[in-house]
């Protein structure tokens, strides 16, 4: 069973899952009935995103919510699980948020967010970083919702990365040339970019210097080299 099988089908995201039935409600309710147009006894395609997706079919609609019947059950294995892509928050929230979305349909499913210290004071809003997650996790049909965590300062990055994990850290001064095949399957793999300006100086010593790299000729937008680097590896 392989994911091209829905490409021309529409998904939805709920985490209501009791037993046999599935529960949508609020905007995926809204787009389930009055973007797309289904009804009563239509067959509609759901995902939890813990890597399930449910044909199941609308059998209660009251309320704001509809509840569907389930059908069948597929199930993906999670092939990115062990890749884990640190992003500062950038001052442009939308390259912030393009960086995010793009990471999503490429298949990434675990992030770390951080403050730097070239960062420029900004909110970080968790429940809009999920909204974003589910939306594209949807539109280009993943069935693992990405998992995030953030972090007031790259100390605490560092801090909270798994001691057996590989560290990659990209720096444009950096003479060691990354490569694909340094990846560990075994192991869990931390990409580390920088915001608009770099990672300061004292971040940048506070990592081994074998594991700070370079992959590009070009000094690349932090979105751009965020999502060059997450095609080669995905």
């Amino acid at each position: 069973m392989t994911l091209e099988r829905f490409s021309k089908i529409e998904f939805f995201y709920s985490n209501d899952i009791n037993e046999n039935e599935i529960r949508l409600e609020s905007d995926e309710y809204n787009h389930c009935i009055n973007v797309f147009r289904n009804k009563l006894d239509d067959i509609i395609f759901i995902t939890d995103g813990q890597g399930n997706i449910y044909k199941s079919q609308i059998v209660r609609i009251k309320n704001k919510s509809l509840t569907s019947r389930v059908l069948e059950v597929f199930h993906f294995e999670n092939s990115t699980e062990n890749i884990f892509i640190c992003i500062p928050l950038l001052k442009n929230k939308d390259r912030f948020r393009f960086a995010v979305e793009k990471c999503v349909e490429l298949g990434i499913t675990r992030f770390y967010f951080f403050r730097s210290e070239r960062t420029i004071p900004t909110k970080f809003d968790d429940k809009k970083v999920e909204k974003i997650m589910i939306e594209f996790l949807k539109q280009s049909i993943r069935t693992h919702l990405p998992l995030f965590s953030y972090f007031d300062s790259f100390s605490d990055l560092l801090k909270n990365i798994d001691s057996q994990a590989q560290i990659f850290l990209f720096d444009l001064e950096s003479n060691k040339k990354f490569n694909r095949e340094l990846i560990f399957n075994g192991k869990n793999n931390y990409f580390i970019f920088g915001p608009e300006g770099g990672l300061s100086e004292k971040e940048l010593d506070s990592v081994e210097q074998d594991k700070i790299f370079n992959f590009s000729s070009a000094r690349l937008r932090s979105e751009t080299a965020i999502i060059k680097l997450v095609s080669i590896i995905t």
